[in-house]
């Protein structure tokens, strides 16, 4: 039994709900743009993992190659990047200096990001595309994390909404450290690990989704 392929199928199956999910919440006229990129994030995840398993199916191959269900996982991060990135952290941020301390601790989030790829890839014996791929996907969870740790301790003056998606970010960051744990686990061949992990994923895209919904329920009445 191949656990790649059982966890890659849990992993679509919960990312498949949660996109659906928020297309029909948040795909209508007028709906703000914040959840459905963070729906986006998670249909790209759909076709990723999608042709992940077959070609796990095909020719039993899940890192070697650079390939198109890798730059899913990255553009799902750069989703949920560029969804907190500009316009969602004027509102939580206005630059002055009672903020100093939000935005130096937060800093520790890509700070382990990095160490973990130092540690782990980068000074590893590990195949340099496998190095390659793990740096891709360090920096866009060391870019997201950065945010999403801000926007989970940062305090809410003004506006409300970053209060209301406190938990969002919460989970967005696990997301993002499954998404590393998952590509030390594959790096390493490590099945039962995996397993656990899109056992994990598959369960946290759809609360990301949910989640965002409450948020933005919350912040509108």
């Amino acid at each position: 039994m191949n656990l790649f392929l059982i966890a890659n199928i849990i992993t679509l199956a919960g990312a498949l709900v949660g996109s659906v999910y928020g297309a029909i919440r948040f795909f209508r006229p007028r709906a703000a743009i914040y959840p459905q990129m963070i729906t986006l994030a998670s249909g790209i995840i759909v076709f990723g993992r999608l042709y992940q398993i077959i070609r796990i199916v095909t020719i039993s191959d899940v890192l070697e190659h650079f390939h198109l269900g890798i730059l899913a996982t990255i553009g799902s991060l750069l989703f949920l990047f560029a969804a907190n990135f500009g316009a969602m952290d004027t509102l939580a941020d206005d630059g002055s200096a009672e903020f100093r301390k939000y935005r130096i601790i937060p800093l520790a989030a890509p700070a382990v990001v990095i160490a973990v790829y130092l540690t782990l890839f980068y000074f590893a014996h590990q195949p340099k595309l496998t190095k390659v791929i793990a740096g891709f996907i360090s920096v866009i969870v060391a870019a997201a994390s950065y945010y999403n740790l801000k926007h989970l301790i940062i305090p809410d003056v003004d506006f409300g909404v970053i209060r209301c998606l406190r938990q969002y970010n919460l989970l967005a960051l696990v997301y993002e450290c499954l998404c590393m744990a998952d590509i030390v686990a594959q790096s390493r061949e490590l099945e039962i690990a995996t397993l656990i992990i899109g056992i994990l994923t598959g369960v946290i895209l759809p609360l990301i989704i949910i989640s965002v919904d409450k948020g933005v329920q919350k912040w509108s009445t």
